[in-house]
């Protein structure tokens, strides 16, 4: 670590320290990789400096066996249906029937019921990030049958907890939990048979699929009403930081941040849901895949922050967050 002068920041480099805007209503998490936005904003705040690292952070690969292994003795020793994890269990599954109105609309009608959303992440959502039970019941086993909709609240509560986990202000964790609720949405402008079919997607269905993050983006930009902030983090969360993902190919620092944070909590509750053409994976599974199969492609310091935080289940004291309006 060490500090330089804004003018010898470069792009690429990463921030260790968090950075917040004048008013406070930006903030740029510790680890955050320069990008032409970050340093115009900085300039624009007038920064002098800040304490900033060469490269962005790597994994040791010769800890990851430990680090899995921690993993796994976390996640047993967290006792997954005590009972406030049941409460939550059970107030995770009334936010889903809704979910699925919300998505129903969207499909019968063409557009998105963006009021009653925003008011169910206000109302719903946004509050249970003060609860630590509400990440732990994402490990519990459900049905594949309504998928879709609980990995809506899922990813949302994950972008949640990362953005607090990374030192966001509560603007842009409001702003992750509202583009990980509805980063599929686009997907009600897909045919649901192919969608929940038991088999995995053939070529041609997998090209109608991809196209998902275009609808999602396009059914929300219609609102006129959605931040570009939001957008791009739903636009953009299927892009990889090797340029591999879709829909434009994206990488490195074209994607922004909000969007990164919203692909790995994207993949971890995939990886770990049962799906219709086949049953989720362990969490140390899921992380092992992250790390290894997908090398190259997720930011390194969000998924490093996700694995921390997961190894740190039994000693998390989350402190309670403020509702706010988006």
């Amino acid at each position: 670590m060490s500090y330089l002068h804004l003018s010898e920041i470069k792009l690429g480099m990463t921030i260790n320290q968090v950075l917040v805007s004048p008013d406070g209503k930006m903030v740029f998490g510790q680890g955050t990789v320069v990008n032409e936005y970050l340093l115009s904003c900085l300039k624009g705040w007038k920064v002098e400096g800040a304490d900033v690292t060469e490269a962005a952070l790597e994994f040791n690969l010769a800890d990851i066996e430990e680090l899995i292994a921690d993993v796994t003795i976390a996640l047993a020793d967290n006792r997954p249906m005590e009972k406030q994890v049941q409460n939550a269990a059970k107030v995770h599954s009334e936010i889903e029937i809704e979910l699925k109105r919300i998505f129903l609309l969207t499909r019968y009608h063409g557009t998105v019921p963006l009021d009653t959303i925003i008011n169910l992440v206000n109302m719903r959502i946004y509050p249970r990030l003060s609860k630590r039970e509400s990440f732990e019941q994402l490990h519990t086993c459900a049905s594949a049958g309504d998928y879709l909709y609980r990995h809506a609240l899922d990813v949302a509560l994950i972008s949640g907890y990362l953005g607090r986990w990374l030192g966001y202000g509560d603007s842009d964790i409001l702003n992750l939990t509202l583009a990980g609720l509805v980063h599929d949405i686009g997907k009600t402008r897909i045919n649901f048979e192919m969608l929940s079919k038991p088999g995995k997607l053939n070529v041609e269905e997998f090209k109608i699929a991809k196209i998902h993050a275009n609808h999602s983006h396009q059914l929300l930009a219609q609102t006129g009403s959605v931040s570009t902030i939001v957008l791009n983090a739903v636009l953009q969360h299927h892009e990889r930081m090797d340029g591999s993902g879709y829909p434009y190919g994206c990488k490195g620092e074209d994607i922004t941040m909000l969007a990164r944070i919203v692909a790995v909590a994207d993949v971890y509750d995939a990886l770990i849901s049962n799906r219709y053409y086949r049953k989720g994976v362990s969490p140390q599974e899921a992380i092992e895949i992250m790390i290894f199969q997908m090398a190259g492609q997720l930011d390194n310091h969000v998924l490093a922050c996700l694995i921390e935080n997961i190894r740190n289940l039994d000693k998390e004291n989350i402190p309670a967050l403020h509702n706010l309006a988006i």
